[in-house]
């Protein structure tokens, strides 16, 4: 009986010297390496841009629309979420404002239900910067620049900066 662990220790040290018995290869191409695997597509961001600490700040929101220059404005004049609003983020436009954006020539042009003088300077940025980041997601380019035309004025080659 005290031949037994013995004998079986044997055994697995031979069993283990002796392998599984594949013989050795040079190397085999067996195609590109695993990439992973994705959950599912990643979601589509749009950019709108709010002040923060007096600067103009942007803000990336998930979006699951389409993500046209005016659909995105409209978000824009609809505020700061309350989670952006607790992060400090606010707006220097007013609510629910009426804006559509031309983009078939150059230079696009943005109407705004609004007076530039409530725009004007912050407000005026978040909409340019906003429209412009819209476009450049879309692979527009704002090589004129943008028209912002309000209830009372318009200005013209405007660039987010």
């Amino acid at each position: 009986m005290k031949r037994l662990p013995w004998l079986v220790g044997a055994l697995v040290s031979v069993l283990a010297l002796a392998g599984c018995g594949i013989q050795p290869t040079g190397v085999i191409p067996a195609g590109n390496a695993p990439a992973g695997f994705q959950l599912g597509a990643p979601r589509p961001q749009i950019t709108l841009y709010f002040v923060y600490a007096g600067q103009l700040s942007p803000v990336q929101r998930a979006w699951a629309r389409d993500a046209t220059p005016t659909t995105v404005l409209t978000e824009l004049f609809g505020g700061p979420t309350s989670l952006e609003e607790k992060e400090g983020f606010y707006s220097m436009l007013s609510p629910g404002r009426h804006v559509t954006v031309d983009t078939s020539a150059q230079p696009v042009t943005v109407t705004v239900a609004e007076s530039m003088k409530e725009l004007y300077p912050i407000g005026l940025q978040q909409v340019v910067c906003t429209v412009s980041a819209s476009l450049a997601a879309s692979g527009q380019p704002v090589s004129k620049g943008i028209t912002v035309v309000a209830s009372d004025t318009k200005l013209e080659s405007l660039y987010c900066n």
